[in-house]
């Protein structure tokens, strides 16, 4: 079901940007708030079940990342006002989705449970806040593109769909500070079970990269708030934040040794 739901919301939203004031711009938002409220009782619902949060396997934590994409974005619509950009955004979600219907059921996740309750919090909010750095950087790449038409004198049709460039700046920023924050509280409680497990070590590969990342975006939102970054060079700083955050995952599961990945 989550898959259709997702799939009507992108229809709704590909029609809202196709046709400016349609039905579209009203049914995007509600398709999208029905597939978040049923995703969220589904979750729920494994999750009383299972005795945890259903974070357990890649299919777990890629279904969570949808949900959470779609959280953000809802948050940024509503703050903007903005909706001709759900098109660029919620087709991630569909897939993201798909692949975790799809797969999901075909495997069988560790049945350890991830205890304690805050530990699983540590794991929630650092899908969240990674889920928001992923929409940040599709708000910074539809900020390259329409101010490289501006500057080309390109007059298209995405150019009259879609917000002007400070509003986007101001979409890629807020998404961004929402992970930043999300992320903080995600390390704050990692390294509090860390220590009062035992588990694992401070000097783990994935801890240090992640507060690489950290640092790239705390200074990305420090120089637009402080430094006054505005443009290109704001939304190339937060699009390195992300890129660092992909290549990281990368590189620790392909060449170090993470006491905490998924598999």
């Amino acid at each position: 079901m989550l898959p259709v739901l997702y799939a009507l919301s992108v229809a709704a939203y590909a029609r809202a940007y196709a046709h400016e004031g349609g039905a579209g711009g009203r049914l995007g938002p509600f398709a999208l708030r029905a597939a978040v409220l049923v995703h969220i009782l589904y979750l729920s619902v494994r999750g009383v079940l299972e005795g945890h949060l259903p974070l357990a396997s890649v299919y777990d934590f890629l279904s969570a990342t949808g949900l959470s994409m779609a959280v953000v974005y809802l948050y940024v619509e509503a703050r903007e006002g903005i909706r001709t950009t759900g098109v660029f955004v919620l087709p991630f979600v569909f897939l993201i989705q798909i692949v975790s219907s799809a797969y999901g059921t075909q495997t069988t996740p560790d049945p350890v449970p991830l205890r304690p309750f805050w530990f699983e919090l540590h794991t929630l909010t650092a899908v969240l806040g990674y889920s928001a750095f992923a929409v940040s950087a599709i708000y910074g790449v539809l900020f390259l593109i329409l101010y490289r038409d501006i500057k080309a004198n390109r007059f298209s049709f995405f150019f009259r769909r879609m917000p002007p460039l400070e509003a986007l700046g101001q979409m890629n920023i807020r998404a961004a500070g929402g992970g930043l924050v999300l992320l903080t509280l995600a390390i704050a409680l990692g390294v509090g079970w860390l220590q009062r497990s035992g588990t694992g070590s401070l000097f783990d590969p994935k801890i240090w990269l992640t507060l690489f990342v950290w640092c790239i975006f705390a200074f990305s939102v420090l120089a637009y708030h402080r430094f006054g970054w505005r443009g290109p060079r704001a939304i190339y700083m937060s699009l390195i934040g992300f890129t660092t955050l992909l290549l990281s995952r990368v590189a620790v599961d392909l060449f170090f040794h993470s006491f905490h990945s998924f598999r």
